[in-house]
């Protein structure tokens, strides 16, 4: 899958807006590091361009999550940061790249800046810590079959942790070290073995990532999502919402050739959120990760396009229809590339009247059908729309429906076959109070 606009990062809430709204990579974020965090909303941006690449990571996760306690690098969180502000030192005095001279010039630096040497001597203290659980963890995992997504970086690693140099002092206790190991071990670690160095604080953010992703898995028991390459159908089971407290599982199944879903719902039902579930779970299934869901089974997708919340650009002087016209056109034009897309809009064109909008939302839905391997769930208010497309072989229905009593509404927000045509507008109006305040207020006495 290519990476998605901003614009859909934003409506599906992958991240976060700020430091206190809730997002999916703060739902998959459980890391121990400041440096796993960074690395996690890194891959997050970042949905695997091939198959083989979803598969090679679900591999790793898969094998993390037979035996996670192995993989976990046991170092504190103060030390992690204490060995990446010490790699991104920088003194005068001791970036020599002579190995005598790097020796002498760390001993004056000692001797005149004993305050100053001290971030040195810590910092390759806490390199050796860490170092010290890196080596415990690949001690553990010594007779399992590291997944090729991390060959490569394991394989740099073992030659790091149990090189001639760094064994004799990962063997040592920090009071066996003299000065002279500390200047020595300095300059191992920042001048002769920094790119080493390096890769072993990358490959304990990575698995620190891992394990988060993992971790999340087991805790809200998700599932890893099966792509076929035998049939074009895209079918979720017990789909739920990970943002939502107390969600409501869903299922949905979309065969190849009836690939659009007109779905409809009373305000407030659900349709917003199930559509919002269904494009979090296919963006999660093509990062490799696990799901929020009992299953789901779909075809490897290359684009996915959301339409929630459009608004007027102020800025530009676009309507909310001219908008949602534009990001119509960007499907249209990765349909006509021959792209497969996955397609989200919640009510197709609602930005102007109904004339236009059912003009225009027949026209692009007799569209859509005409592309196979694409996919498209589309919420509607329009009726007029609903019966024009009764019987169409291309297309399926399926509606949140809403049970009205009196004056009374509850949503089952379970998705099931069909089409829904309750209306709860005026109840809302009445229920909060809004339609008693207009009718029945008194101006103040002036």
């Amino acid at each position: 899958m290519l990476p998605v606009d901003r614009h859909t990062l934003h409506e599906l809430q992958l991240l976060p807006e700020n430091s206190r709204t809730a997002s999916i990579f703060a739902f998959y974020n459980h890391t121990e590091t400041l440096g796993g965090a960074d690395y996690l909303k890194h891959i997050i941006t970042r949905p695997k361009g091939t198959l083989a690449g979803i598969i090679g990571f679900q591999k790793l996760l898969k094998t993390i999550s037979a035996r996670p306690t192995a993989w976990q690098v046991n170092i504190a969180k103060a030390y992690a940061a204490s060995a990446e502000s010490y790699y991104a030192l920088s003194v005068a005095h001791s970036m020599s790249q002579d190995v005598v001279k790097h020796w002498f010039d760390t001993w004056w630096y000692s001797r005149r800046n004993k305050a100053e040497y001290y971030r040195v001597q810590s910092g390759v203290l806490a390199t050796l810590r860490l170092a010290r659980a890196v080596q415990s963890t690949l001690n553990n995992l010594s007779n399992t079959a590291i997944p090729e997504e991390l060959a490569a970086e394991f394989t740099e690693l073992r030659k790091f942790i149990f090189s001639s140099v760094l064994s004799v002092f990962l063997e040592k206790s920090e009071g066996e070290l003299s000065n002279s190991s500390i200047f020595y071990l300095d300059y191992h670690f920042r001048i002769s073995g920094r790119d080493k160095f390096r890769q072993m604080l990358d490959t304990l953010y990575k698995l620190d990532a891992c394990l988060a992703i993992v971790k999340t898995a087991r805790r809200y028991q998700l599932s890893f999502p099966d792509f076929t390459t035998q049939s074009q159908n895209f079918r979720i089971e017990g789909a739920w919402h990970p943002l939502i407290t107390n969600p409501v599982a869903n299922d949905l199944a979309l065969a190849g050739n009836r690939p659009v879903c007109i779905l409809t719902g009373a305000n407030t039902s659900g349709k917003t959120t199930f559509l919002k579930t269904c494009g979090i779970l296919v963006y999660l299934a093509h990062l490799g990760w696990p799901v929020p869901a009992k299953s789901l089974h779909l075809p490897f997708i290359n684009r996915l396009f959301t339409s929630i919340h459009l608004s007027d650009d102020l800025d530009q002087g676009f309507s909310h229809f001219y908008n949602e016209m534009m990001r119509i056109k960007q499907i249209s034009e990765a349909l006509s590339n021959g792209e497969n897309c996955f397609v989200i809009v919640d009510e197709l064109f609602r930005g102007t009247n109904q004339e236009d909008a059912l003009h225009c939302s027949k026209t692009v839905l007799d569209g859509f059908a005409n592309f196979d391997g694409s996919y498209y769930l589309v919420s509607t208010h329009l009726h007029e729309l609903i019966t024009h497309y009764t019987g169409r072989p291309s297309l399926s229905f399926h509606c949140f429906r809403t049970h009205i009593t009196d004056n009374q509404f509850q949503n089952t927000f379970k998705i099931e076959a069909g089409a829904a045509f309750e209306k709860v507008g005026r109840l809302i109006m009445d229920q909060t109070g809004v339609t008693a305040l207009l009718q029945n207020a008194e101006r103040p006495s002036s």
